[in-house]
């Protein structure tokens, strides 16, 4: 056995086997995959060609090799597989020589063997290297003569054809073995089969300590007869499929006359010889000549016609009187040859003309000499015997074409062994009659004929071939049946059926009505023995004792005599049993075989079971249960009861049975007198039996009462004498049979395991069809269904429950022995009924947990699980349920009820804890339950369906032990696990790495590739759990990653969804999933390479090369690959259109659609129809109406029925579809949402990332769109719509800074001009628009998500320009008009998309916003806002709104304002109380922000005015509702806003409508003003407790003052207003006290007062906003307010300078306390103001340029660490670099843009201040001499306190003051003018107000 190169002997063997296995066995021809197998196949034998033809023949020792091994332990040699020279340990070469000279081959070879045993090390934990090596040196040898094998039966031939749809690889293969199979294989396999003795292999074995433990020592021994087996089975396939030639036929011959029986203990033939003598008998068959009609070519293929010395030379062989060591099997190859010789005589004449003679004469001779040889004696008892059944297929075809020729082609001969039958009948009848003992020595082969033939056919192991016995022309003349058979040989066959006649001699009659049994084992044959039996009782077959009249006359009789013997009825205690009379020995055995006869037929075929029943004459049933109350033979009763147990498979039959049964007593009543003994089979179980250790009755009433219970139990079983109820019988079951099963004495050890196996069996049948009691039963005498009574044994302690664990135990102790066992099979299938009937009893024991009466008694499966066990005296159940689980390569339905009940009942924490420290309670134990869940998982690779189930089994043990606390058994299994068994590792290792064992994640991970949908999903779903849970997410993403790369492998070579498989849709779904969690692992711990290539192989479907740079140029669409990705390509393929089943017609049950509809149940897939419910009602409803419907009306109710239950199977298969669909989408929306929300923008090139969410945002609107697809499916991504339009958002939002690393499209490279907004956005936006049209009755979810994308993309570039520090667009599209810039015109196309559905559009959300949730209100608001928005962007010329007029013409404008009442209720109890819902103030919010964008527009504004705009404000309670307490600032410490916080925020909403209709219509608009001034009055006084300077500075504070400062400041002049409309007069007064509490802030809101000098306590950096400037601005902006007011009022409709309003007083003091209310402020606190804030502007100034300079420093490489300073602490450390560098440009942005606007406001204040100053100095000077009055008064009336007349002293010291104040102001001021208002081409005012002014000064 030579390795292949570069493998050793193991590897080498293993690889073939694989090779093999895949071409042959697993591929199908004509595939791909068929195709690739082919040619790996065809490159493995060629190297293994040598291999096979040494065959199992060992490389020999060389001393070379041995003198290398020994240097290998001293210094480095090179050895074969290893690379560079090797040190090898003592121990290794010790025992590498130790297996080369146990197994004399080479050391080499030895040596390989050990590598290889400490490579797969892991498979075998706890085993020694050196018996692994032992065990694969057999496993070798095992794939090797494996691979022969089926390499030998794919060839072509005569018996099967194993390649059907790869005939060329079949030929390939024929010519492959061609030269092998001649090179005396022949010789080399019997050579082979002679040497391996296993008697000298064991004594070998233990001579060197190769054998270990049990089962090792079970592997190897099974494994050296497994070579044998196969080595015959290989020589068997070879002779099947062509005959072997002559020379190795005859040595055949001689192999086989040296076999002797002694190898086995019933003298029954092995299995490899049988396999050698089956490849010797059909390669001396020449019967398929026969079948052939074209010989010519046949005649020069087979060796028996080709070759001219064939039959001669193995004639003589034959025919020699060579004794063999087993003339049974000389006989048999006699008999076969004879027959073969007469079919080739018949096939072929004239082929053997001149040894024809010799060979007649010989012909008789070979047969008397097989006949004298016992042939068919040893047929039956060394072939046919117990150990060889069921025989396989090939062989009963051989023997029955043996004996069925024999028969056919020798008629005469069967026919004389037939009369010589008869004669010794005579005789021995005579010898009787006589007295006389009749002869022994008694020739009988016609008998053994018909006992070997029904030895043949019993069972059923041959099949249909036993209805080539019956000619049903002859049987049923009206018979239209097809049937088998051959013509002639079939009538042959049939004559030798008949050939007894009418009457059989008594010597006969058994053997006969045996081989009738026999050839009754198929229902069509069981039918012909029926009529044939039947035609014989016809009245012309008088006295024939073959026929039914015989036999049940003859029971009949029989039953009679003895009921005359009875001495009565009645059951008394004196009764005396008397012995049967008028019945021989001979007469039981016939009455044995007649009932043999009638339970086969009654078995196969119901019509026959019918009419034995039906016929009066006969009572068969009443006969039956009559004899069983009789004193007849215990095997007697035994077949009497498996009669009635065959006649019990028809429901009406069994009824019967009940009430014979019943009327009978057969199972009595425990009660009566003392001493009372009942009769019936009681008695025979407990004294026959037990007396004789034997059960055959037991098993049989347990097979009788599983039929009955089938059939079903009578709702009032024994009503008429008893308690009705099946208790008596289960009584008897549990108490008399099963708990005391354990304790009997038994003949046959197996007979235990087959009482066991029919209890159990019984009892989960009971608890399984019978827990629940029958609706239909009106009498409440019955008691409790039989299910409940053993439920409710199950879930506590009682002796049922104790015996069914302590079978259990048993059965596994015996197990764990790994030794054939008596009644393995009945064990196996005991304790399989075991795993049931616990399972059953945990999934239905809360029938009896909640309503049980005795609580403190009932417990539950679990609890008794992890009870004490009687027998061992721990708590070891559940261990041994898990040990149960070592042996699912024999027990794999075992291993898959194992893991369903160790689910259930380990479930909870602390079952959890009690098994993992059954476990782990030692080492060896957790290592052997450790790798039997791995094996479990392994053998899913053989692709059975058993091992498959407990693979799936095992997975979802692990995934519902996955949830339970940690750390819990499924972290064990899966290795997490560390080694103090209290925490998790956060490592995982490769199998055998540092120790590590192999764990169940590495046989799923290597499971994976080969294993089928149904367990590939439940392995995804178990790795994403995995990579889901904390706990376990970081160690599982690392080891996928690094060592198999699972998810991007998977990724790569995922395929588009199978749209119609489900489990496939589910795989992929749970992988999706896996690649969100890595993809969002690789961005928390910023492994920026791994997160690239995987986002570069979703995108671009290829993977991102680490060594060439980002092309440009290349694109996304493209790619590397050329393909769109995974993300596309998913979205474009998945189907989300399903098609639903059509509705239900019925005529006969007219309410299916309600019965389907109560059947469903809820389950992870959502509700499906329980179809098994459905179909017990359906029966119901059958039974119902079989009485009363009609005949013609049973068959159409049947069909209907079945259609209903089919339509509720395409329902839950789509349900289940659709179940798979939404998984899908849901894996494919995670993961498309993570890769958007983790691309930081320098991660992928920009045109790439940009092109690719274009595409995207684009298809996935057009699926969300499609007309045929499923709501419940496109509402499921709508989320994912979102943020990919939100991402749209922010990738087109106006850059604030150009840096390298954020290039944008126009500078990509290409040095075309590109556009900035693609067209494809216009199609994103006329999808958004549809969709909010398509989504509208879906739930509130929807809708927002839906209104949400629409707003963000409304708000792309919605934010105006800032001309500050931009420049111009140089990039201008040649189709443009030189005046409209690229984003012009992008709003302008967005107009024109939205205008064609705006009225509809508008409609929806105008609805909304009434109606709608809360978040559904502010998002349908919010959009209309910016709908308007984008209207006044794009139609800026003109001042026609499409929005607004139908706002307006649809009433939906007048809803809005009314709804303000609503929101003042709302409002108003959040102001009131300490309420935490904040949505009202949200709506209003984002309703008043609609209004005030609609009021930008001067029809808006007047439109608003004219709907009572001012009357619902005016009339908002609310507004004046201003809480005393004052504001504290919260510092962001909590999340809800004050009650102050939350007035001051729906105060401000209602200033910024009327600062907008103020912007809109001006300040000089009457109406504008009047009506604010009225909304100001309305809430005068909450309003002037505002106007306050606030004790503690806040931004939000500060703001409310700046606002409604603005808001003051914009109301026109009262007395004005006053003058034209007199009913302003009270609106005028309350606006008089405002404005002069506004002046008054005046003071306070200087850059230096106390209250700027405050907000140094801000911070700098709240959350990325500079809070401190902030509220700067918001200073400043009231400044400029208060400014504002003051000048308009100086000039307020004044041509004259004598004629202006004062606002300050002739002083140059501040003497007077600034800022009282009513008192004037002097021209001190301009000057003051002048001063402040012409140095607040160069403090600007400097600042701006500081942040300047640090926004262009970002430019460079500047480290992290230095740009977290502009960023929050709360990002700074968690966030990426690239995050980090982005922040701090945001924020020094926003530093920027706030100190320019603070050098805007502080040049207006200076400007404005400067003006006052002029305008007053004026006029104090120049003309207050000359002014008559002491004090000006303004317009209504009243004095205002300044006064307008100064004496020239005054003018003096005023002029004086001033110069001094202002010597310094001046100059400053006039160096604003050169720093700011110069450079900014502002007009040159402050230079002309300050000439001015000094002009004054001078003059």
């Amino acid at each position: 056995m030579n390795a292949a190169a570069g493998k050793g002997m193991w590897a080498s063997m293993v690889s073939l086997a694989q090779a093999v296995q895949r071409a042959v066995v697993e591929t199908s021809g004509g595939t791909p995959e068929a195709l690739e197998a082919s040619h790996d196949l065809e490159l493995v034998l060629q190297r293994h060609r040598n291999t096979f033809i040494s065959l199992l023949r060992n490389p020999p020792k060389s001393a070379n090799e041995r003198c290398t091994l020994l240097h290998a332990k001293s210094e480095p040699v090179t050895l074969p597989g290893h690379s560079a020279p090797v040190k090898l340990s003592e121990s290794f070469v010790n025992e590498a020589i130790i297996i080369a000279d146990m197994f004399n081959m080479s050391e080499m070879s030895a040596m390989s063997l050990l590598r290889s045993a400490e490579e797969e090390s892991t498979l075998y934990p706890g085993v020694a290297r050196g018996l692994i090596a032992v065990l694969f040196y057999y496993d070798s040898r095992v794939h090797l003569a494996n691979s022969l094998k089926t390499l030998i039966q794919a060839r072509q031939g005569i018996s099967w054809v194993l390649l059907p749809d790869n005939e060329e690889l079949s030929q390939s293969i024929s010519r492959y073995l061609e030269p092998v199979l001649t090179i005396n294989l022949v010789d080399r396999i019997l050579e082979l089969i002679t040497a391996m003795d296993i008697t000298k292999e064991i004594e070998l074995l233990q001579q060197n300590c190769a054998l270990g433990d049990a089962k090792h020592r079970k592997l190897v021994l099974d494994k050296f007869q497994a070579v044998r087996s196969l080595l015959a089975d290989a020589l068997f396939c070879w002779a099947a499929q062509t005959p072997l030639k002559r020379d190795e036929c005859r040595r055949l011959l001689a192999h086989l006359s040296k076999v002797k029986l002694t190898e086995t203990s019933d003298g029954s033939l092995d299995p490899v010889n049988l396999a050698l003598l089956m490849a010797l008998l059909y390669s001396l068959e020449a019967g398929h000549l026969l079948a052939l009609e074209d010989m010519t070519e046949a005649l020069s293929q087979f060796p028996i016609t080709n070759d001219k010395k064939f039959v001669q030379e193995i004639h003589r062989d034959i025919k020699s009187e060579q004794a063999w060591e087993t003339p049974g099997l000389k006989a048999i190859v006699q008999l076969a040859w004879t027959v073969s010789l007469a079919n080739l005589r018949h096939a072929v004449p004239t082929h053997f003309t001149d040894v024809d003679a010799i060979l007649e004469e010989d012909d008789d001779i070979i047969l008397n000499e097989a006949l004298k040889g016992k042939v068919f004696s040893f047929i039956q008892n060394s072939i046919l015997s117990k150990k060889n059944t069921p025989l396989d297929t090939f062989y009963c075809q051989r023997l029955h074409g043996i004996l069925s020729d024999f028969i056919v082609n020798a008629p005469e001969r069967v026919k004389a062994m037939k009369n010589r039958a008869d004669e010794n009948s005579r005789l021995i009848t005579a010898n009787l009659r006589e007295s006389l003992e009749p002869p022994t020595n008694l020739d009988q082969p016609f008998e053994e004929l018909l006992t070997c033939l029904a030895a043949l056919y019993q069972d059923g192991q041959c099949g249909e071939l036993v209805e080539d016995y019956w000619c049903p022309s002859e049987i049923l003349p009206t018979t239209s049946q097809p049937y088998r058979g051959q013509g002639s040989r079939q009538m042959a066959l049939f004559k030798f059926v008949r050939l007894p006649g009418d009457f059989l001699p008594p010597s006969l009659f058994v053997p006969y009505v045996n081989l009738l049994t026999s050839l009754a084992t198929t229902p069509r044959s069981a039918q012909y023995v029926y009529n044939f039996l039947l035609i014989n009782s016809q009245p012309l077959s008088q006295g024939s004792n073959l026929a039914w009249d015989h036999f049940m006359t003859a029971l009949n009789q029989y039953y009679s005599n003895l009921r005359t013997e009875e001495p009565g009825a009645m059951d008394t205690m004196y009764r005396v049993r008397g012995a049967p009379r008028g019945i021989t020995p001979q007469e039981v055995q016939g009455l044995l075989a007649v009932l043999q006869l009638l339970t086969r037929v009654a078995e196969q075929d119901e019509l026959s079971r019918v009419a034995l029943c039906d016929n009066a004459a006969w009572a068969t049933l009443h006969v039956s249960v009559g004899l069983l109350m009789c004193a007849v033979p215990l095997v007697l009763k035994v077949e009497l009861i498996n009669a009635l147990a065959a006649f019990s498979c028809t429901p009406t039959l069994a009824q019967r049975v009940w009430e014979l049964i019943e009327g009978a007593k057969l199972i009595p009543l425990h009660e009566g007198v003392a001493g009372y003994q009942p009769r019936g089979l009681l008695v025979d179980i407990e004294e026959v039996e037990s007396s004789r250790e034997e059960f055959p009755l037991t098993r049989a009433v347990l097979k009788l009462l599983s039929c009955l219970v089938q059939a079903g139990i009578p709702p009032m079983l024994g009503a008429a004498t008893r308690q009705p109820g099946f208790r008596p019988y289960l009584d008897m079951i549990r108490d008399q049979i099963f708990l005391r099963h354990s304790s009997r004495t038994y003949r046959d050890a197996s007979e235990r395991w087959a009482v066991a196996q029919g209890c159990l069996e019984l009892l989960h049948q009971l608890l399984t069809e019978h827990l629940h009691p029958i609706p239909s039963a009106l009498d409440q005498r019955a008691g409790q269904p039989p299910g409940y009574t053993i439920l409710l044994e199950m879930v506590q302690e009682s002796q049922l429950q104790r015996q069914v664990l302590s079978v259990l135990h048993d059965g596994v102790q015996l197990l764990e022995l790994y030794k054939e066992i008596p009644g393995q099979k009945d064990l196996h299938a005991s304790l399989l009924l075991v795993l049931q009937l616990l399972l059953s009893a945990q999934e239905q024991q809360h029938l009896v947990l909640g309503p049980s009466t005795k609580p403190e008694v009932v417990l539950c499966v679990e609890r008794l699980l992890m009870g004490s066990n009687v027998q061992s005296g721990v708590s070891d159940h559940l261990l041994n349920v898990v040990r149960l689980m070592s042996h699912h390569q024999e027990l794999p339905k075992h291993a898959a009820l194992a893991c369903h009940l160790l689910a259930n009942s380990a479930a909870s924490p602390s079952s959890q804890s009690h098994l993992l420290s059954l476990i782990t309670a030692n080492t060896s134990t957790a290592t052997t339950v450790r790798h039997s869940f791995v094996e479990v998982i392994d053998h899913a690779a053989l692709n059975f369906p058993e091992h498959l189930d407990a693979a799936d089994a095992a997975l979802k043990l692990l995934l519902k032990f996955l949830k339970l606390p940690m750390p819990n058994v499924a972290h064990f299994l899966l290795g997490y696990i560390a080694d103090d068994m209290t925490t998790l590792r956060s490592d995982l290792l490769d199998a055998g790495a540092r120790g590590y064992p192999r764990t169940a994640l590495h046989a799923v991970l290597a499971a994976l590739p080969s294993c089928p949908p149904s367990l590939s999903e439940v392995a995804y779903k178990l790795i994403y759990e995995l990579c889901s849970d904390s706990t376990t997410s970081a160690a599982t993403l690392r080891y996928l990653r690094s060592s198999r790369d699972l998810l991007y492998r998977t990724v790569a070579n995922m395929g588009p969804p199978h749209n119609d498989s489900k489990l496939r849709l589910l795989s992929q779904g749970w992988i999706l999933r896996c690649v969100a969690l890595e993809l969002r692992y690789h961005a928390t711990h910023q492994q920026r390479s791994q997160l690239a290539r995987l986002i570069h192989l979703l995108v671009a479907g290829a993977e991102l090369s680490q060594q060439e740079p980002l092309d440009v140029s290349q694109g996304w669409v493209g790619g590397i690959s050329g393909g769109r990705g995974p993300l596309l390509t998913l979205l474009d393929a998945v189907d989300l259109s399903i098609d639903s089943p059509p509705p239900l017609q019925c005529e006969y049950v007219p309410r299916a659609s309600e019965l389907i509809n109560s059947c469903e149940t809820s389950s992870p897939e959502g509700p499906v129809v329980d179809l098994k419910m459905l179909h017990q009602k359906l029966r119901a409803l059958i039974q119902e109406g079989s009485s009363g419907a009609s005949l013609s009306q049973h068959d159409p109710l049947q069909e209907e029925l079945e259609a209903v239950m089919n339509h509720a199977l395409c329902l839950n298969q789509t349900r289940v579809l659709l179940f798979a669909h939404r998984h899908f989408l849901e894996g494919w929306r995670q993961v498309v949402e993570v890769v958007v929300a983790v691309t930081p923008p320098d991660l992928i090139e920009t045109a790439t990332h940009h092109t690719f969410l274009h595409t995207l945002t684009h298809d996935l609107t057009r699926r969300l769109l499609d007309d045929s697809a499923l709501p419940s499916l496109t509402t499921q991504l709508v989320s994912t719509l979102l943020m990919l339009v939100t991402t749209l958002r922010t990738l087109h939002a106006r850059p604030t800074h150009h840096h390298p690393q954020y290039v944008s499209m126009l500078d990509s490279g290409n040095s075309s001009a590109q556009s900035e907004f693609p067209s494809s956005l216009q199609l994103v936006l006329r999808g958004l628009v549809e969709c909010v049209t398509r989504f509208k009755q879906c739930n509130q979810g929807v809708r927002a998500s839906t209104y949400a994308a629409l707003l963000n993309y409304l708000q792309i570039r919605a934010d105006p320009l800032d001309k500050l520090g931009e420049t111009s667009d140089t990039f201008q599209s040649l189709l443009l008009v030189p005046s409209e810039t690229q984003e012009e015109q992008f709003h302008r196309e967005n107009y024109d998309v939205v205008r064609e559905e705006l009225p509809h559009l508008v409609d929806i959300l105008a609805i909304e916003a009434g109606v709608g949730h809360h978040v559904c209100q502010v998002l349908a608001l919010t959009c209309l806002s910016s709908l308007a928005a984008l209207e006044q962007r794009a139609t800026r010329l003109t001042n026609d709104s499409l929005l607004l007029s139908h706002l307006t013409d649809h009433g939906h404008l007048h809803r809005l304002l009314d709804a303000l009442s609503s929101d003042d209720q709302k409002l108003l109890t959040l102001l009131t109380a300490d309420d935490v819902d904040m949505r009202p103030l949200y709506v209003y919010e984002a309703r008043m922000s609609l209004l005030a964008r609609l009021a930008l527009s001067p029809t808006g504004a007047q439109q608003l005015l004219q709907s009572g705009l001012t009357t619902r404000l005016s009339e908002m309670e609310a507004l004046s509702y201003r809480p005393i307490r004052y504001m504290q600032s919260t510092g962001g410490e909590d999340f809800l806003p004050s009650i102050v916080q939350r007035y001051q925020t729906v105060l401000m909403a209602a200033l910024r409508v009327y600062l907008a209709v103020l912007t809109s219509l001006g300040s000089d608009n009457y109406s504008a003003t009047a009506h604010l001034l009225r909304f100001l009055a309305a809430h005068s006084e909450s309003l002037a407790s505002g106007l306050i300077v606030p004790n503690v500075p806040s931004v939000q504070a500060l703001e409310e003052v700046a606002l409604l400062s603005a808001a003051v400041a914009g109301a026109a002049t009262p007395g004005h207003l006053a003058t034209r409309d007199p009913s302003m007069l009270e609106s005028g007064a309350q606006g008089t006290r405002l404005q002069k509490l506004l002046l008054a802030l005046l003071p306070h809101v200087l850059p230096q007062s106390c209250l700027a000098n405050a907000l140094e306590s801000l911070p700098e950096n709240e959350e990325g906003v500079n809070v401190r400037e902030m509220a700067r601005t918001a200073i400043l902006t009231t400044l400029a307010s208060v400014l504002n007011y003051a000048t308009s009022q100086l000039i307020h409709g004044k041509a004259s300078a004598q004629d202006v309003t004062l606002m300050f007083r002739a002083s140059m003091d501040n003497g007077t306390p600034t800022g009282v209310v009513g008192r004037p402020l002097s021209l001190a606190v301009l000057v003051e103001c002048a001063s402040q804030v012409s140095q607040h502007f160069f403090v600007a100034r400097n600042a701006c340029e500081t942040a300047t300079a640090h926004l262009q420093a970002l430019e460079g490489n500047q480290p992290v660490e230095h740009l977290r300073q502009y960023v929050s602490s709360i990002f700074a450390d968690a966030a990426s670099p690239a995050a980090v560098r982005r922040l701090a440009e945001e924020h020094l942005s926003q530093v920027v843009a706030m100190h320019r606007q603070q050098e805007q406001l502080a040049v207006h204040a200076a400007e404005s201040a400067a003006f006052l100053l002029w305008k007053h100095l004026e006029y104090f000077i120049c003309h207050a001499p000359i002014v008559p009055g002491s004090a000006q008064e303004d317009p209504t009336g009243h004095k205002v306190g300044v006064a307008r007349t100064l004496t020239q002293t005054e003018v003096e010291n005023l002029r004086k003051q001033a110069s001094s104040a202002l010597q310094e102001v001046l100059p400053r001021l006039q160096k604003v003018h050169e720093e700011y208002s110069a450079q900014k081409g502002h007009v040159a005012f402050l230079a002309a107000a300050v000439t001015r002014i000094r002009r004054i000064l001078v003059s």
